[in-house]
């Protein structure tokens, strides 16, 4: 694989990884990038055991962006040379049967992990105080103490990853991480990044990520995506009317596993020459789209009609998702105004 940087004029080899434990290590030293200000990544491997199940994660990461709804994640770092269902897949199952058998011993690790780590520490005592959580203590409970979520960070994600997680039928989510050499030499980076960058959904930009600098920590909750519940997706009239409209779903979605736990509601954005959003539907679940590793929105009930919300200038039709507030866009003039912070 190349990538192309037309900014540098420069194309990058992808580096391949020769073993897992290569790979684990870009992908601690770059989690501060990865994962965004408002997650914390635990490098932490201890046993999750569960009855007779017993499965070692490669680490934790817990996710505040929305710092009342703190969410834990269970991480698993591979290479995609391995057997997708012999090693990935079982793994896997290991960690969903044991999850919940786990949790007592698992809050207790985290919160001594944070104990042997201050600058960790005091990370996690900011996103506790911009809650309503009383202490640490409650705060870690929230996180721990919710559904199972996985997430798989791989070099590559193929159809049989992808079926596998399919079949599982828990909330387990693929990240895609990648090195990358230029002709000089220097060593880049190409990710899906947990936390989609602000804006970047509503023009069209790419979600894959070239960075290697040094991360800074900004306050959380002052994001709009941390404050979103429902997803705007754009739709040509043919699959409007027969899926959005006749099927009550929408498929093949791409979405960070950080807002997937959020998504509440699912509204329509139809193309030329309506340009507008114009429905609505709650939404019931959302699970991976055959082996496509996206995701596909079933609705509660049928979509209804509101608006129409214009556009304020063109150029700004949608492109992929939007994350907005309900309440929020639904009184808003136009989409642009639903998106303001």
């Amino acid at each position: 694989m190349r990538l192309y940087s037309p900014a540098s004029n420069s194309s990058y080899q992808r580096i391949s990884y020769a073993t897992e434990a290569e790979f684990e290590k870009d992908v601690v030293a770059q989690a501060d990038r990865i994962f965004g200000p408002a997650g914390l990544y635990f490098d932490l491997k201890k046993r999750l055991k569960g009855k007779e199940i017993i499965g070692i994660p490669d680490g934790y990461l817990i996710d505040c962006s929305n710092a009342d709804e703190p969410a834990l994640f269970i991480i698993e770092n591979e290479i995609s040379t391995h057997d997708s269902f012999k090693h990935i897949g079982i793994q896997l199952l290991k960690f969903v049967v044991a999850f919940d058998d786990y949790k007592v011993e698992l809050k207790a690790n985290l919160i001594s992990h944070l104990q042997e780590n201050p600058g960790m520490m005091k990370r996690f005592e900011a996103f506790c105080a911009n809650s309503k959580s009383r202490n640490i203590d409650s705060y870690m409970e929230a996180a721990v103490f919710g559904e199972f979520k996985g997430l798989v960070i791989i070099d590559e994600a193929g159809p049989e990853l992808n079926k596998i997680l399919e079949k599982i039928r828990a909330d387990i989510s693929i990240l895609t991480f990648n090195k990358f050499v230029d002709p000089e030499g220097k060593i880049l980076f190409s990710f899906d990044p947990f936390q989609e960058d602000e804006g970047e959904d509503a023009f069209g930009i790419s979600i894959a990520t070239i960075s290697n600098p040094q991360s800074d920590h900004p306050q959380p909750g002052q994001s709009r995506k941390a404050r979103a519940d429902t997803i705007i997706v754009p739709a040509k009239e043919e699959g409007f009317q027969k899926v959005f409209l006749g099927q009550h779903k929408w498929h093949e979605i791409r979405i960070s596993a950080s807002m997937k736990p959020r998504i509440k509601f699912i509204a329509a954005y139809q193309s030329a020459p309506i340009s507008a959003i114009t429905h609505i539907a709650p939404v019931a679940d959302i699970s991976l789209y055959k082996d496509t590793g996206k995701y596909i929105i079933t609705f509660a009930e049928p979509a209804k009609e509101f608006g129409p919300i214009h556009l304020r200038e063109s150029r700004n039709k949608p492109q992929g998702p939007i994350y907005v507030e309900r309440e929020k866009l639904l009184s808003s003039r136009t989409l642009e105004e639903a998106l303001e912070k």
